[in-house]
């Protein structure tokens, strides 16, 4: 047994999440229904959360009609005070999938400073400090997964939606640096990358169709992505294809890195999205709520 329990945690990582208590953020719509069902088929012990009560009951159902256990907790992100009953309720995790977030996709200029706290608080403060609660128990333990849903828009600079590519960068190099200082704890960090997602998710929520250059990626390709660094991997890029290179003449030149969205066709997309997105904005004073719909 104890040489089983070795070779599952090898470098932090899980080979069989079967029983495994993995808490997953944001589970109630989107990409967390999508990694909650995943999840559930390979037999772990979910711990779903969200805002969105009765929408967090359906996907508890389905994952329990797949076989898994599944308990609720309905917390907001944005509130410490929840933050902290939320990982309390949880109990002892093995795994940690950091998914909620918001995304406000309009230019910085029509940004509201309720858009920028909403922003800040949900996709980095709040899952830093769900780790900053979680890591020690893992460390003291030897064993455990964190695992980070973040975007593209932190591999890249993303115009027309500047506060959340900031916020998707600081959860990308937080992961990689905490995950140096944790190095031979048996506690695993990694990320998960989407581009565009069809169907689900944010992108999907406003209806623009990605750049012909660029294309859509299927929301379950992101489930397996999570999958992929529960079982080591520290970083995963969900893109339809390879990217890498360009990421790195990117860095090289980073004066060229506006024409070359421009001719990838990924501004003009990000800029009609903006527009749409401004268009249908409701008063200053509802804004929040908004974000907090989002972040369910």
């Amino acid at each position: 047994m104890r040489r089983r329990g070795l070779c599952e945690t090898i470098r932090g990582m899980v080979r069989d999440i079967r029983g495994k208590r993995t808490l997953i953020t944001g589970a109630s719509r989107g990409l967390g229904v999508y990694i909650a069902k995943a999840l559930a088929a390979q037999g772990a012990h979910l711990v779903l959360s969200a805002r969105e009560t009765s929408k967090l009951a359906e996907v508890a159902r389905a994952c329990e009609e797949a076989g898994a256990k599944v308990q609720t907790i309905a917390a907001d992100l944005s509130r410490a005070d929840d933050r902290a009953r939320l990982i309390d309720e949880a109990g002892e995790l093995d795994i940690l999938v950091n998914n909620a977030g918001v995304e406000i996709a309009v230019a910085f200029t029509d940004q509201s400073p309720a858009d920028i706290e909403a922003q800040l608080t949900t996709n980095l403060a709040a899952p830093l400090d769900l780790m900053a609660r979680v890591i020690p128990g893992m460390v003291s333990r030897g064993r455990g997964v964190i695992v980070n849903v973040s975007s593209m828009s932190g591999k890249s600079v993303t115009p027309y939606n500047a506060v959340y590519t900031a916020t998707k960068h600081g959860i990308n190099g937080f992961t990689g640096s905490v995950a140096i200082e944790l190095e031979g704890t048996g506690v695993h960090l990694g990320t998960v990358c989407p581009s565009f997602v069809a169907e689900a998710g944010m992108w999907a929520d406003h209806g623009v169709k990605a750049p012909r250059a660029m294309r859509e990626v299927r929301p379950e390709r992101v489930a397996k992505a999570v999958l992929k660094v529960i079982r080591g991997s520290s970083e995963v890029l969900v893109t339809p294809g390879p990217v890498r290179p360009l990421l790195a003449l990117a860095a090289l030149i980073p004066s060229a890195t506006g024409r070359f969205l421009k001719l990838l066709g990924v501004t003009p997309v990000l800029a009609e999205r903006a527009k749409r997105s401004a268009a249908m904005r409701e008063p200053a004073t509802e804004r929040e709520d908004e974000a907090d719909r989002r972040a369910g």
